[in-house]
């Protein structure tokens, strides 16, 4: 591990080493299991309330650790790598958005 680092990224350098997957794809990893929960807990009748939640989870992990992304990058690069950033909160919150969007769509099509 790098000395430099702070625990936030040797925490993220130690977990990559263990598990088998690029560190993008971890955020898509991140949605993609909130979203699974929300499915899990509507089962067979469909509501909105835990794919929003699944969202807004999405939105606060995301969120949260860009604000530790972007600490650290102004630490050790003296610049905020703000396309990284935002390409890294896209992949968290894209799957979480999109079975939102899909049930919000099945919910109005029910309703009519």
């Amino acid at each position: 591990m790098e000395q430099h680092s702070s625990t936030y990224q040797s925490f993220k350098i130690l977990l990559g080493e263990y598990l088998p997957i690029d560190r993008d794809i971890l955020h898509v990893v991140i949605g993609f299991v909130l979203t699974l929960a929300a499915i899990l807990m509507t089962r067979k009748s469909l509501r909105l309330r835990p794919f929003l939640g699944a969202f807004v989870i999405a939105c606060l992990i995301g969120g949260g650790m860009e604000i530790l992304d972007r600490r650290d990058d102004l630490q050790t690069l003296g610049d905020w790598r703000w396309r990284a950033s935002a390409a890294d909160f896209g992949r968290t919150i894209f799957i979480p958005l999109i079975g939102l969007l899909i049930a919000l769509f099945l919910h109005i099509k029910r309703r009519q």
